[in-house]
């Protein structure tokens, strides 16, 4: 993914990525043990299932860098049981919004099937912008969901504006 250079007078190091907030954060443990959102987790997944992998992406203005288009999920993607949800969904709860400068672009239908060749679509395109590519966009408080299989991937953060994600992962 492109990295713009940062203006001279930027600083060293920004908070990008932060993990385990559960153990840290009352607010990060009820946001996530939300009713609401747990009830539709259950709903997608039954009863049995596993919240797992929490974290907070901070794309500071200006200042937050890409992340490379990819496939989330390791173990299962040669298992002949492999379907559209082996390797769980995320829901992310936008703390400031997000639109197409700042936050996440997915490729829409590429978590069916196997194991997408992404190296290869980004050299048929040309560039990193993927043609198939859609912005995931939300205002403050919006949950937006997405197939932890589907390509998906950020570019640099261009923009005057924040974005704050709490990104939560489900499994069946």
């Amino acid at each position: 993914m492109y990295e713009p250079k940062a203006a001279s007078d930027s600083p060293e190091w920004v908070l990008q990525l932060i993990h385990g907030s559960l153990q840290y954060s009352e607010a990060a443990l009820r946001l996530y043990g939300h009713p609401h959102l747990l009830k539709f987790a259950e709903a997608v997944n039954g009863p049995d299932f596993t919240p797992f992998n929490e974290a907070i992406w901070v794309k500071q203005p200006r200042l937050g860098g890409s992340v490379a288009w990819h496939q989330d999920g390791w173990t299962h993607w040669q298992s002949p049981d492999l379907d559209a949800h082996t390797h769980g969904f995320n829901m992310m709860i936008q703390l400031y919004g997000c639109d197409a400068t700042n936050g996440l672009w997915v490729v829409p239908g590429s978590h069916q099937g196997p194991r997408k060749d992404i190296k290869a679509m980004v050299a048929a395109a040309g560039s990193d912008r993927l043609p198939e590519a859609v912005p995931l966009i939300g205002g403050p408080g919006d949950v937006a969901i997405t197939s932890r299989q589907a390509i998906h991937g950020s570019f640099a953060n261009t923009s005057p504006n924040v974005r704050v994600t709490f990104n939560m992962g489900f499994h069946r």
